[in-house]
Parts: structure tokens; C-alpha cells; sequence
């Protein structure tokens, strides 16, 4: 993979494959990174469906999902901080996240967390 893809390891991943649906990421979803942050609140994977791609990102790697952090810092205005990361995987099998990207759908720093993501079911 290029340059701004980690690879991650998700153990959970292919029990929620294909499905098109949003899960909150239980701890078999979770990448180390997040475990290891303490600001991270909640994360939500969106396992794409069969054929779906992520426009916005480019690799020859197939697009299998997108990962969705919410992050609290009581130090900011607005405390809730979204990013998306891409999730790809190679021929061999290997998941890789892309660095993270602010322009989320429903905004990057919020008040308070939508009330929508509590809708998701968790993965567990």
C-alpha cells in the first residue's frame, strides 16, 4: 500500500461483510489506535456493500468499509470531533485504514453528538 495507509486489524470484520449496514465498533472493530486513545469516545464502521466504493478515495485496493470516530475534548468550544477513515483491503486479505478526514457528512465539531448514531446496534 502507499504512503497515509496503516494497516489495521479488525476480528470482527468479516462477520459484519457485504452488509451495507453501520454498527457501533465493539472491541472486535476497533483498531489499536483507538483503544490506545483516550479521547476516543465511540467508533462506527459502515461495512460497504457488494460493489460500493468510497468516491473520494483512490487505490486499487477494494474498498470494504469506512470507519467513523467521535472524539471528546472538553477543551474545544464545540467538544464532539468526528472523522471518517477509508478501510481498504488487499488481494492477500490485509485490512489498511486511511488517515482521517474532517468533512463528515453531519459536521467535524459539534456541541453534542447526533442523536442519530445511538440508533446503530453495536457489533458485539
Amino acid at each position: 500500500m502507499g504512503r497515509g495507509w496503516t494497516p489495521i486489524a479488525l476480528s470482527d470484520f468479516d462477520r459484519i461483510r457485504d452488509s451495507g449496514r453501520t454498527y457501533q465498533a465493539g472491541s472486535g472493530l476497533r483498531p489499536e489506535w483507538a483503544g490506545q486513545a483516550a479521547q476516543v469516545r465511540r467508533l462506527f464502521m459502515y461495512a460497504l456493500g457488494p460493489g460500493e466504493n468510497i468516491p473520494s478515495i483512490s487505490t486499487t485496493a477494494a474498498h470494504v468499509g469506512r470507519l467513523l470516530s467521535e472524539r471528546y475534548d472538553p477543551k474545544d468550544e464545540k467538544p464532539y470531533n468526528y472523522n471518517w477513515y477509508a478501510v481498504v483491503e488487499t488481494p492477500d486479505g490485509t485490512l489498511y485504514q486511511s488517515g482521517p478526514h474532517r468533512d463528515v457528512d453531519f459536521g467535524h465539531q459539534l456541541k453534542s453528538p447526533p442523536g442519530f448514531l445511538s440508533s446503530y446496534p453495536d457489533s458485539n
